[in-house]
């Protein structure tokens, strides 16, 4: 034999990274194309999508949470800022930085993002019942905690005990 076989995982377990890697790449994809007609790439709903939940960011924390480089970030924020969706504001406590916020003119385009991903989990998440989608993201929560201790130095956000069995 010239390759070492898998490890031999409980049925429950079998596949369970391909699964969650296929899922996320699917959903990913279905989402790519439901923005499109918006205008925006991947990169720029994501970030938009960030700086909804963190308003205030500097363009090197929005880089981390998009794994991109800074350099990448100041582009797509130039090319954000240009639409008039994002805007840049100095740092009060850093002259060098600025932190990022969004503009009024973001809010209808996120929420007709909110409405997308809406609909999406709407197919994605029928046939579940309201407990399953309840234990199945505090699973996944509890799952991405557990991966995070993998990651040294990556700080994941966390919603309430992620950790707890």
């Amino acid at each position: 034999m010239l390759h070492k076989p898998a490890p031999q995982l409980r049925a429950v377990d079998h596949g369970i990274g391909f699964l969650i890697g296929d899922s996320s790449r699917m959903l990913r994809r279905i989402f790519n194309e439901r923005i499109t007609p918006l205008g925006l790439t991947q990169a720029q709903w994501r970030a938009l999508v960030h700086l909804s939940r963190n308003e205030g960011l500097n363009q090197v924390s929005l880089a981390e949470l998009l794994e991109v480089q800074p350099i990448t970030v100041a582009r797509l924020i130039d090319k954000l800022v240009a639409a008039g969706l994002v805007e840049r504001r100095p740092d009060p406590n850093d002259r060098r930085a600025q932190r990022l916020f969004l503009t009024e003119q973001a809010t209808p385009v996120l929420d007709r993002i909110w409405d997308i991903a809406a609909e999406i989990y709407d197919t994605v998440l029928g046939g579940f019942a309201p407990s399953d989608i309840e234990t199945l993201a505090n699973l996944m929560g509890r799952l991405r905690g557990n991966v995070a201790t993998l990651m040294p130095g990556c700080g994941v956000p966390q919603r309430g005990k992620t950790n707890a069995k």
